[in-house]
């Protein structure tokens, strides 16, 4: 049996044990629970669908628009122009729900099916896992019809309010951010690859199909719907743009409190943490929970550059806020694994577990370490688009973490406290498991020749464009901005310097004198 077959199976056994009542292999809750909006007013299957179109070239396998709901013209269901329940039983909703009652994988869903395969815990494991235990599932599955039909009951809403944002990563857009605007303008004129150009495309500056980012401003009918739903609903989730600097997100949980039924919902929120009012920690101690994922990608400099422009000692010091918060907030680190940090996770996971935080990540969440969902788009960012050679050097740098893991698996927070024994630890889904998943899902896919060259020409007009330098900040990358498709495949064997003498000096170290934060801060 193939390595790749293996992990399939184990997978699949994972996934009947988790969640043993599922009516097939391929069932996800979320289409029966669940809806999910762009910031632009699209409804999507969930946050992730659009994902799954994402490949080594731009041609789209299954249409443009994977993941995005459908009105019965082909147009995408838009906020802009249509209310939310309409969305809850079309026909794309519908044919989703059957083709995975019938075994089949809805092609908005097949991110999460090529993860696993590889593999990886995909969202709908975890997706599927949690509301299973919150909401009764025969019961769900028995009140859907022979079309797919289901009652209007939403339990989770996922809210992206429009683009306003206070960064600009380099990962994002000016799709799902409003700092971005000012440097799409200057660099989508200059790009010279084409499908570099069609990737990061902004037509007609969002305004397309009638998508609007005001959408949540001018539809008296979702606001409507929205708090007819509030009844039924369990979770509220809020993302990008940056819920935390959205009016309209507060106007929502002040009228959810006024309601009277904060008490048996929960906020969950993907953020960047920069600002974060007094208002809102006194907002959140009146819902049920809390699940806050804080957005951070790396350590140092590293994390300045993916976040842009963000500060690391401003990062830290919100750590030390979130770790301080009240007991209903559970907070934990969103890391986006994409070609940019995933050579340096070990450092992040080591820095994080060093800091001895008191509710961040705490077992088994993480396995005690930190929290991560691939980067999807831009493509050009995703692990597959890395050459052959610097994969091996990031495999080897695994296995050396995972060596220094095993032999220090109590650091990882909360292991100690919950008595969690060594064989559990090593056998959690979202630990080590976790780690070699994310190599096996690296490895699963060679979009290098086509993307390569997309990577060094976006890097270089990036940093161009804000001032940054990549080859300082990432030097063990630097030699993929030299990159040729007629380069070896090979590794050498050969670390780097810098990396050698963190091997040498205690078989995995993080430079202290770059990342620590000065005693007189703390």
């Amino acid at each position: 049996m193939s390595d790749k077959s293996e992990d399939l199976n184990k997978n699949l056994a994972e996934f009947r044990k988790r969640v043993p009542h599922a009516p097939s292999d391929t069932f996800c809750l979320l289409p029966w629970v669940h809806l999910s909006t762009r910031p632009n007013g699209h409804m999507r299957v969930c946050c992730t669908a659009n994902a799954s179109s994402v490949g080594a070239t731009n041609d789209k396998e299954h249409g443009g628009e994977v993941g995005v709901l459908k009105n019965a013209d082909g147009k995408p269901a838009n906020l802009n122009h249509t209310d939310l329940m309409s969305s809850w039983n079309n026909d794309y909703m519908k044919n989703v729900r059957m083709q995975m009652l019938n075994n089949k994988k809805p092609p908005s869903c097949i991110k999460c099916y090529n993860e696993e395969d590889a593999g990886h815990m995909s969202k709908r494991f975890w997706e599927t896992e949690y509301w299973s235990r919150r909401v009764d599932m025969e019961q769900i599955i028995d009140e859907t019809s022979d079309e797919g039909e289901i009652p209007p009951k939403i339990r989770y809403l996922d809210l992206r309010l429009g683009s306003k944002c206070n960064l600009k990563c380099i990962m994002c857009s000016p799709h799902d951010s409003s700092m971005w605007v000012k440097d799409w303008l200057k660099l989508h004129p200059t790009i010279e690859n084409e499908s570099l150009k069609e990737t990061m495309q902004w037509g007609n500056k969002g305004q397309i199909d009638g998508a609007s980012y005001n959408w949540h401003k001018k539809n008296e009918a979702f606001w409507e719907q929205l708090y007819e739903q509030i009844p039924h609903m369990k979770q509220l989730y809020f993302a990008g743009g940056e819920a935390t600097i959205i009016e309209e997100h507060y106007t929502l949980l002040e009228e959810v409190v006024r309601r009277g039924y904060a008490p048996q919902i929960e906020l969950r929120y993907n953020s960047n943490g920069l600002e974060m009012p007094q208002r809102l920690f006194d907002l959140w101690k009146l819902f049920k929970r809390v699940r806050f994922h804080y957005s951070v990608d790396s350590i140092g400099e590293m994390n300045d550059y993916i976040r842009f422009p963000s500060t690391w000692q401003h990062t830290v010091d919100m750590f030390h806020v979130l770790d301080n918060t009240g007991p209903n907030v559970e907070v934990t680190v969103a890391c986006a694994v994409q070609a940019l940090n995933i050579y340096y996770l070990p450092d992040f996971v080591k820095w994080k577990i060093e800091q001895n935080f008191k509710k961040i990540n705490l077992w088994p969440l993480g396995a005690g370490m930190i929290n991560y969902h691939f980067v999807y788009h831009p493509p050009h960012l995703n692990v597959k688009v890395l050459p052959n050679w610097f994969k091996q050097m990031c495999a080897a740098k695994f296995d050396t973490f995972i060596e220094w893991l095993e032999d220090n698996w109590e650091k990882c927070d909360g292991v100690t406290e919950s008595q969690t024994s060594k064989d559990e630890w090593l056998h959690a889904a979202y630990g080590v498991r976790r780690l070699k998943g994310m190599i096996s899902f690296m490895n699963s896919g060679d979009w290098s020749r086509e993307r390569m060259p997309e990577f060094i020409e976006y890097i270089e007009k990036m940093d161009a464009i804000r001032d940054t330098n990549f080859r300082d900040v990432f030097p063990e990358m630097a030699p993929l901005l030299d990159w040729t498709p007629e380069a070896g495949d090979d590794w050498d064997g050969e670390f780097d310097d810098r990396l050698l003498k963190e091997l040498e000096d205690s078989g995995f170290h993080v430079n202290s004198q770059e990342l620590d934060i000065d005693a007189e801060d703390n």
